[in-house]
């Protein structure tokens, strides 16, 4: 389907949707979505909703400048319903630092969905490898001294 990439304003960008494929979506309270835009990239996103009701998708400018979009720009985008575990990309550093060390997967497991897809996110915020494992070695650590919270790990 054909979308319009949107600006906020600022430097959010977005893709609106219609009601009709908010309802499709949502079915069973689900608001997780993968969003494939132009049959190159996938993203694993949630459907966000504003005070007046309207029903989007955020895509980050790291996609933007993958895809040489900017707001304004007709996109494809297939949308559906995620089905996949934890609804997020979880690195592979990620998941090998956790396989190693079953107390923190332990603690890790028992996190809240949204705790666990914020701290993957932590992860994933780093490009290389090494800095990937080190954050999930530090996440693995934080969560065996108690802090779970992903907006308190990197302090």
């Amino acid at each position: 389907m054909k979308y319009t990439l949107q600006n906020t304003g600022g430097h959010m960008h977005y893709i609106a949707l219609a009601d009709k494929t908010v309802q499709q979506l949502t079915t069973g309270g689900n608001k997780r979505v993968l969003c494939t835009i132009n049959k190159t990239v996938t993203l694993h996103a949630a459907i966000l909703r504003t005070k007046e009701g309207m029903c989007y998708i955020m895509v980050s400018s790291k996609y933007l400048k993958q895809l040489k979009i900017k707001a304004g720009s007709t996109v494809d985008a297939v949308i559906k319903k995620d089905d996949s575990e934890l609804q997020f990309n979880v690195p592979e550093e990620f998941t090998e630092v956790f396989a190693t060390d079953l107390a923190a997967e332990k603690i890790f497991a028992s996190l809240t969905d949204g705790n666990k897809r914020g701290l993957i996110a932590l992860v994933n915020m780093v490009k290389s490898t090494d800095k990937k494992i080190e954050r999930a070695l530090r996440i693995a650590e934080k969560l065996k001294i108690g802090i779970k919270s992903p907006q308190l790990m990197m302090k």
